[in-house]
């Protein structure tokens, strides 16, 4: 794994094949993740990504480094990315994980026209149930619950029904604890946006200090500012009320597959858009991860799907 020089948290995965200039590219857009994680939220797509069957290369990057304070909406953040998306060259492939699922289907109008996209439980548009969900979540972290907000996202990301037991301490017990705050976190480490550990301490640091970190970047676009693990969670989840992407999904002519939890407490079939040449699947055991809950089956879907639009 390698790091590129675009000014963002950027982890590069190489083929699992020679190296060689037909091999595809995909760009992963990541969800919000209390910590910058290196691509961990999406490691098994990322193993069938780069198998020695598909042969991509992989480049993950933090869609929360470029958010700050005057990033108040979706569209601002995609705006970001917009200005930045030249710098990672071709893109045959792009993809995106929840809240990086809602920001790549903003991009979509400025990829080549046959690029294809690759979605897992990234919302196209937002209800009020689910908007309320994530704000319930969000606010614990505003008021420096910290922990109680990453185990509420926990439990959210489950699949519907899920005994508490079988994860992480409850929201309650949490809650009961959180009165440390952020301290409490980097005490205990942290959970990401798809319940996947992340070790604490890990956030991205203040870019800039090596010639590489200056780089790649248009001269208007804001250097990426550190977030604290309550800055990412609150500013990040709050992006994907009142979103609707579906114009711009419709009107894409390359090909899609969006990956859905069939028991998903959060993004669900409903939260999502397609033209008709687009697929959208609904895996039937699984929540807001349903890389991590249903692996061989995602897994299945994804490699069919990057046969059937040439992209091995």
């Amino acid at each position: 794994m390698t790091h590129t020089g675009t000014a963002v948290p950027t982890a590069v995965h190489p083929p699992r094949t020679a190296a060689g200039p037909a091999h595809a590219h995909a760009l992963v857009l990541a969800p919000v993740t209390p910590a910058w994680d290196e691509g961990a939220f999406f490691a098994p797509v990322i193993d069938t990504l780069t198998a020695a069957g598909a042969g991509l290369r992989v480049t993950v990057v933090d869609t929360l480094a470029l958010r700050d304070e005057r990033v108040r909406t979706l569209d601002d953040l995609v705006a970001r990315w917009r200005a930045l998306l030249p710098a990672f060259g071709r893109i045959d492939l792009l993809c995106g994980n929840a809240l990086g699922g809602a920001v790549a289907q903003g991009l979509l109008p400025y990829l080549a026209p046959g690029a294809a996209a690759l979605l897992v439980s990234g919302p196209a548009r937002s209800d009020a149930l689910l908007e309320h969900r994530l704000i319930e979540i969000a606010d614990l972290a505003a008021t420096g619950h910290t922990e109680a907000s990453l185990a509420l996202l926990h439990e959210r990301v489950q699949p519907g029904g899920t005994p508490l037991s079988t994860g992480p301490r409850s929201t309650a017990t949490a809650a009961r604890t959180a009165a440390g705050g952020d301290a409490a976190w980097r005490a205990a480490g942290a959970a990401g946006d798809l319940g996947r550990p992340v070790p604490a301490g890990a956030a991205p640091a203040a870019p800039g200090g090596t010639p590489a970190a200056r780089t790649g970047v248009p001269a208007d676009l804001p250097r990426p500012a550190y977030q604290t693990p309550a800055q990412r969670l609150d500013g990040g989840l709050r992006l994907l009320s009142g979103i609707d992407l579906a114009p711009a999904v419709e009107a894409h002519p390359g090909p899609l597959l969006h990956i859905v939890g069939g028991r998903s407490q959060l993004v669900t079939r409903r939260h999502t858009a397609a033209g008709p040449h687009h697929r959208v699947h609904a895996v039937a055991e699984a929540g807001m991860r349903p890389h991590f809950d249903q692996p061989a089956e995602v897994s299945a879907l994804v490699g069919a799907f990057l046969r059937e639009k040439g992209l091995t």
